[in-house]
């Protein structure tokens, strides 16, 4: 499996465009700006479906661009971190913890 593949990472890029989720050599899915707001819901789903694929991965990366608001990257780590999941014929939502150890650097 790709977990013991040593450059397997979790990235998510921010951009000022949108966001991007790459493996640690390429980008896997890119997800446009909405309304001019980043996808934070998309961002979520995707990421849920990473965990569900590596679940004993927790460690993740948020490489920015430069100039990209404090305030928009707060909100791109607490999704990074956990996610809300609505149980399979309920109306709960339930936190699942998707990558909490959570690093950041520079966009390349």
């Amino acid at each position: 499996s790709a977990v013991n593949t040593p450059n397997f990472s979790i990235e998510v890029i921010v951009r000022k465009a949108g966001l991007e989720i790459a493996n640690g050599s390429s980008v896997e899915a890119a997800i446009p700006k909405k309304d001019d707001k980043y996808d934070l819901e998309m961002l979520s789903k995707m990421l849920t479906r990473l965990k569900a694929r590596y679940p004993e991965k927790e460690d993740a990366t948020v490489l920015v661009e430069p100039d990209i608001p404090y305030d928009y990257l707060i909100q791109i780590m607490d999704a990074i971190r956990m996610s809300d999941v609505r149980e399979e014929g309920s109306e709960e939502m339930k936190k699942i913890v998707l990558f909490p150890k959570v690093s950041i650097g520079d966009a390349p």
